[in-house]
């Protein structure tokens, strides 16, 4: 308190949004109470939703003209450069449709509205930056947890924020299909932000591993290059490629394997010092390996060769390796699309088969990113560069057994945060997903689970997070508790139904139809920028 009152008395720039953002007096345990109280009162007092935006800390906003590229708050310059590339929205959708500037806060995200003796009240929101903290959604089967990922990327679009979406269950390839009548609980805000949507989102589905559709692959080497300034992130990207490359080299964990996992090891080294390559590039150095790129091996040239052997049957074998699609950088995943629309790549890995290939491809992925990131930083400015979207992540980032993806995505969502780019992490069961994940996201947001062992985590989540609720296993679909920034405890919140039509998954003919069209897009697109 002493603190604060010489805060108040030097007022140094910024302090009073730092204030309305942190409220470090009402948070404090001896004030909590009452000003959770007086909260709640003012919510239960309002009869109608307020006609301006209501953030999380409880500060009201104007509506303002939206934010490009999660821009910082009121920039409107329409042609404005943006952090992935490409001039952001140079012929701005307000000009032949409906404005979505009355439905978007002063650089927030809208999570739902507070739920106040079953009443819908004012709308919660947390600061779009915070999401570079990233954000886990824990909510069982039946919650509205997809329709609540899926708001989140179509509530991003309309800020000018591309994201990357993996999808495992083909419901997540729909993010660009239109309803085909409105659904009954839209509000006429609902409507106008689809309409907006539609106009603003380009929603391109990718195949890996399906080659009538809309095929990509990754290498499953990052670019070494641009870490070669910090020799622990080079050793770190080193250290990530070998856990990769480990299963498809040398599988098996006998005892003769580590020798070679140390010419392994020191052949990538050797292979990143000299500023990386091509997988084929790492084959043809491992098929002749030079004596000083592993000294002190013996018959460390044999190993090599032996190991380069495998990763080139496994190339021609594996869909995640084997050539086919264009070479999937996140440049391309990111970049803005015809007439500054805004991208969301949507990744779907059915066609990758078993869980094995789809936990290399993502491990593939999140290495990709993770160097490309350290070169394309967010701009000054920029609140949010991108959304990656992990849904089902216990496949990805379990909690007992390491896979393929899981060092890499932890690292990622370490690293993330310092270059613009927030991570949205989903599961049906909470117990199932590394600890080290949750801890990683500062957005947090709790759904039904009928689980005893999921319920357990959920409520001590909240509790951790100043909450007490007893009512988990009750919550109706689309109701959820909600903790980010500017709030000082979970609050319970009705979500809103998603801008892009939510129904049945397509099947693979309806997969396939949606990626060939993302394809011709992406085609003329890279044509014209040509």
């Amino acid at each position: 308190m002493q603190a604060l009152r010489e805060l108040m008395r030097e007022r140094p720039n910024g302090l009073d949004d730092w204030l309305r953002v942190r409220r470090p007096a009402s948070t404090l345990p001896a004030v909590k109470p009452i000003a959770d109280w007086l909260f709640a009162r003012r919510a239960t007092s309002l009869s109608t939703p307020p006609p301006a935006t209501q953030t999380g800390n409880g500060a009201q906003t104007k509506a303002e003209e939206p934010p490009t590229a999660g821009g910082s708050a009121g920039a409107t310059d329409p042609g404005r450069q943006t952090a992935h590339g490409g001039r952001d929205n140079p012929d701005p959708p307000r000009r032949g449709g409906p404005s979505v500037a009355p439905f978007l806060s002063d650089g927030c995200m809208p999570l739902g509205r507070r739920l106040v003796g079953g009443q819908a009240k004012e709308i919660i929101s947390v600061p779009l930056g915070s999401l570079t903290k990233h954000t886990i959604v824990l909510a069982g089967a039946g919650s509205g947890k997809t329709v609540l990922v899926r708001r989140i990327v179509e509530e991003a679009v309309l800020r000018g924020v591309p994201s990357i979406v993996l999808d495992v269950a083909n419901d997540l390839a729909t993010l660009g299909d239109r309803w085909p009548a409105r659904p009954p609980s839209w509000t006429d805000d609902d409507a106008a932000k689809a309409e907006m949507y539609q106009a603003r989102a380009e929603v391109v589905v990718w195949t890996p591993g399906m080659a009538a559709g809309n095929p990509v692959r990754l290498d499953p080497l990052p670019d070494f290059a641009p870490l070669s300034d910090s020799q622990e992130e080079l050793e770190a990207a080193v250290s990530l490629a070998v856990s990769t490359l480990r299963p498809i080299v040398l599988p098996g964990k006998n005892a003769a394997a580590t020798p070679a996992l140390g010419v392994l090891t020191a052949a990538l080294q050797f292979f990143a010092h000299r500023g990386g390559g091509s997988l084929q590039d790492l084959i043809d150095l491992l098929s002749e390996l030079p004596a000083d790129a592993a000294s002190g091996f013996a018959n460390a040239a044999k190993k090599a060769r032996d190991m380069g052997e495998r990763l080139r049957a496994e190339v021609m074998l594996n869909p995640v390796l084997k050539p086919g699609g264009a070479l999937l950088d996140p440049a391309r995943l990111l970049r803005a699309g015809a007439k500054g629309r805004v991208r969301v790549s949507v990744l779907n890995l059915a066609g990758l088969g078993d869980l094995g290939p789809q936990q290399q491809f993502v491990n593939q992925l999140a290495m990709t990113l993770f160097a490309w990131i350290k070169k394309n930083p967010a701009r000054d400015g920029v609140l949010l560069s991108g959304l990656l979207v992990v849904d089902e992540a216990r496949d990805f980032v379990p909690s007992v057994k390491a896979v393929a993806s899981s060092a890499s995505l932890v690292r990622l969502a370490a690293q993330a945060r310092k270059y613009g780019l927030g991570i949205v992490f989903a599961t049906q069961q909470p117990k199932s997903i590394d600890h080290n994940v949750i801890a990683n996201c500062q957005t947090q947001i709790y759904g039904r689970a009928s689980s005893p062992a999921a319920i357990d985590v959920i409520v001590d989540q909240i509790h951790q997070r100043g909450g007490s609720v007893s009512d988990i296993a009750a919550l109706e679909k689309g109701q959820f508790y909600v903790h980010g920034e500017g709030l000082p405890a979970p609050i319970k919140v009705a979500t809103s139904l998603c801008l892009s039509c939510h129904g049945s998954p397509p099947d693979e003919a309806g997969l396939r139809e949606r990626a060939v069209r993302s394809r011709a897009v992406v085609e003329q697109g890279e044509t014209r920028s040509a």
